[in-house]
This record gives structure tokens, C-alpha cells and sequence, in this order.
């Protein structure tokens, strides 16, 4: 699986296990991972892609923004995967 900056992902291991995030930037067998709460684009998880699965395929202005190398602040960060989660629970509702 290839997983690029700006892409949401999902822990599969440690204990920020479920947990999403974005793609911050690729260093080899390596991705630096942020939510714009607890990791932020100052204090990124870094984390094997082992450990990580796409979220899914969903394109925001901030993912997009993060793809063109842009800067983005953490509250857009914090925005982008609220509307995520909410776009796919509603999805898995009906």
C-alpha cells in the first residue's frame, strides 16, 4: 500500500491504536503522522508504515494542500478530520 503525504491514516499498532491521523511527510520506511491535538505539526508521531492502514480514499482542501507541500495550521488539521469522521459515521449509518 502507498501511502503519500496528506493521505488519512489509521494506527493499526502501539497505543494510539484506531486512532487517525494525516500524513505529514515520508522519510523511507517511516511517516511522520498528525492529528493537530496530541501530535502536532511541531511534535509529529513518527511511525512505520507497517503500522498504519489508509482510512480511506476522501479528498479535503487541507489533505490537498498538504500534498502541494503548503503549510497548514493544526486547527485546520483538527477540522479536516473531524469532517472526516463525521462524513464516513454517516456513511456506516445508513
Amino acid at each position: 500500500m502507498i501511502l503519500r503525504q496528506g493521505d488519512f491514516v489509521r494506527a493499526a499498532a502501539g497505543h494510539d491504536k484506531d486512532q487517525l491521523f494525516l500524513v505529514l511527510r515520508e522519510e523511507g520506511d517511516f511517516l511522520w503522522l498528525v492529528d493537530g491535538k496530541r501530535r502536532t505539526i511541531e511534535t509529529p508521531k513518527k511511525k512505520r508504515r507497517k503500522h498504519v492502514v489508509s482510512a480511506g480514499v476522501w479528498t479535503h482542501p487541507v489533505a490537498g494542500r498538504m500534498k502541494d507541500g503548503e503549510p497548514v495550521l493544526d486547527s485546520e488539521i483538527r477540522r479536516a478530520l473531524a469532517a472526516f469522521r463525521n462524513r464516513f459515521s454517516e456513511t456506516k449509518e445508513v
